[in-house]
């Protein structure tokens, strides 16, 4: 799966950067082939599980350096120890989302009948305090259906989609996040956009490769994961997920569920 590191790109600049593992879906999907979807997620656990430790106890050390020296810290001293912190912050979201990624499955058992405006609602309600907090404006589309699915996998369909949207708007002067529906023969159509900083138009594919980041890095949290899982999810359903995007212009995810059953 790669090597986790931290690469100095440049160290008189004091930029520190932690090197993605070498992953794609393709490779991913490969893996849980050749050595089954059980075995490889015990694998992703145990690899979250065995890191927790060491860098919760990294973690603590550097933020009592910080608390108690950094004053001390020459101006670039003082960069290189918000690298470390930053860094760290984002190993930490990492091992997070392994075990969500470890955790991520579709079972037909579970299928219930649901309604997908409380569905969205609900998840919407875990985000009120960082939506309040960015003045995000928050539109939810009218006449939205029932759906037939795993109500705890499309949620997290959803919460990765509404929180990507959040990530990238939220420095906008009027941000804004849309959910809506698009009714469709065969497929139910729902779609998720913002009005952040949005991505080249050719890079749409790559958007859903575990680790990706496209979009502008800077002071923006997160993995690379919560895409990834989006996808592995809405395929779970039989149904597809696609992004249009111009740079600067925002993004709308679609993902599509098939009717039937519903």
């Amino acid at each position: 799966m790669g090597v986790l590191s931290l690469s100095a790109q440049n160290p008189g600049s004091a930029r520190w950067s932690i090197l993605p593992f070498q992953s794609s879906m393709a490779e991913m999907s490969t893996m849980k082939q050749s050595v089954g979807k059980e075995t490889l997620n015990l694998y992703l656990r145990t690899i979250a599980h065995e890191l927790r430790n060491p860098l919760v106890s990294v973690q603590g050390f550097a933020t009592l350096l910080a608390e108690k020296y950094a004053r001390n810290l020459p101006g670039e001293g003082k960069k290189y120890l918000e690298r470390i912190l930053a860094n760290l912050s984002r190993v930490d979201y990492l091992l997070n989302d392994l075990n969500k990624l470890a955790a991520v499955s579709v079972c037909e058992q579970d299928f219930v009948k649901v309604s997908s405006l409380q569905l969205i609602r609900d998840v919407l309600d875990t985000f009120a305090l960082q939506i309040q907090q960015n003045e995000i404006e928050v539109r939810v589309g009218s006449h939205l259906p029932d759906i037939y699915c795993d109500v705890t996998a499309i949620s997290v369909v959803f919460s990765n989609l509404i929180a990507n949207a959040i990530k990238y708007s939220r420095e906008r002067t009027q941000a804004r996040i849309e959910v809506g529906y698009l009714d469709d023969e065969l497929f139910h159509k729902f779609f998720v956009r913002d009005n952040g900083v949005g991505f080249r138009a050719k890079d749409r594919n790559k958007v859903f490769l575990i680790f990706s980041r496209l979009r502008n890095k800077r002071n923006v949290d997160g993995s690379g994961l919560g895409l990834s899982i989006v996808k592995q999810l809405v395929e779970g359903h039989g149904g597809q997920v696609w992004v249009e995007s111009r740079k600067y212009k925002g993004a709308t995810f679609f993902f599509t569920l098939p009717k039937h059953a519903a």
